[in-house]
């Protein structure tokens, strides 16, 4: 009888080692599991791609990309196979697509543009990533509020939703916002564009932003429009960090949809480097996609072709080498 009870204290003792050790072996996990930082990355890697205002040097100087960003100013075609974003690269991967319709009328059950759109967006890629008025913040003009874009947006989604269920396609809907809303400096912060299940009774499938570098210089005697004097320069982590943070504060998925740096009149290897930054930044940061803005826009020319001797367009350019390397399918 002694030697059963010996038996049992023994084998209790060791029950409690074992679990003692057990647990020790999770709290260590989770101590030496690598930092997380935003959102978690998707099942497919993150997406490099472009929108350009000139496919043809594009194409032949930097494409093709993983995703393409294109854009129509309005709701113009009937179908998909219309567009000029098909037209310049129907077989291409990706698209991360843009119209613009006015937020009440997607409100509005009895307008006949929800029907068009239901229309138009089966014969949309499944894959495809959509928006309705890319940076409201910017071109409302007065035309919508805040409050009335989230509920555009939100039908938008629906109408999104109810093709997937359809086809069984996987296209997503966003909010895409300019640099200046995350940092605090536009009209309304970019929480008022946002729309949550909590305020609005529904949520969109990720964020994105619109992210340029801040031209010093440009459009004065030092430098023409695709440079900058390299003074007050903005890294990629500093600039892209108030979307991503914002994101996470969120928890949904977050993207770069456009991306803009100038040359740097005193370093012609700091624009490609930059590129090459903002890339990684965002792959370590669990960015949905990231897509470089080739065009020229109201402050300046943003495009990949700038090269040495200042003013020179390069095919060849190292910007356009880096990010044809970055985006190679």
């Amino acid at each position: 009888m002694r030697r059963s009870r010996q038996l049992r204290s023994r084998q209790l003792r060791s029950r409690r080692l074992r679990a003692v050790l057990a647990a020790t072996a999770v709290a260590l996990a989770v101590l030496l599991a690598p930092l997380r930082v935003g959102p978690a990355i998707g099942a497919t890697p993150m997406r490099v791609g472009a929108h350009s205002t000139d496919y043809a040097w594009f194409d032949s100087a930097v494409g093709p990309m993983q995703m393409y960003r294109d854009f129509d100013t309005g709701f113009s075609y009937a179908t998909w196979q219309d567009t000029a974003a098909y037209k310049a690269h129907p077989g291409a991967p990706a698209f991360h697509y843009s119209v613009k319709i006015l937020p009440q009328r997607l409100s509005d059950p009895t307008d006949p543009v929800n029907a068009r759109l239901a229309t138009f967006l089966a014969t949309t890629p499944k894959n495809i990533v959509l928006t309705n008025f890319h940076e409201p913040d910017y071109y409302n003009n007065g035309r919508f509020t805040p409050a009335q874009f989230r509920t555009g947006i939100l039908r938008f989604a629906d109408a999104v939703r109810a093709q997937n269920l359809a086809d069984g396609g996987t296209r997503r809907v966003s909010v895409v916002l300019m640099d200046v809303t995350f940092n605090g400096y536009w009209t309304w912060p970019a929480s008022e564009w946002w729309p949550t299940d909590a305020r609005d009774g529904g949520h969109v499938d990720l964020v994105a932003g619109d992210i340029y570098a801040l031209p010093n210089g440009t459009n004065t005697a030092c430098c023409p429009r695709g440079y900058t004097t390299g003074l007050k320069w903005q890294k990629p982590a500093y600039m892209i960090s108030f979307l991503r943070n914002f994101a996470v504060a969120h928890a949904t998925p977050w993207a770069v949809t456009e991306l803009g740096y100038l040359e740097d009149v005193t370093d012609p290897t700091h624009k490609a480097q930059a590129l090459r930054d903002a890339v990684a930044y965002a792959r370590t940061n669990g960015a949905d996609h990231i897509l470089y803005f080739d065009a020229t826009g109201p402050r300046a020319d943003w495009r990949l072709r700038w090269s040495t001797p200042i003013g020179t367009a390069s095919t060849t350019s190292a910007a356009a080498l880096a990010w044809r390397s970055l985006a190679a399918p």
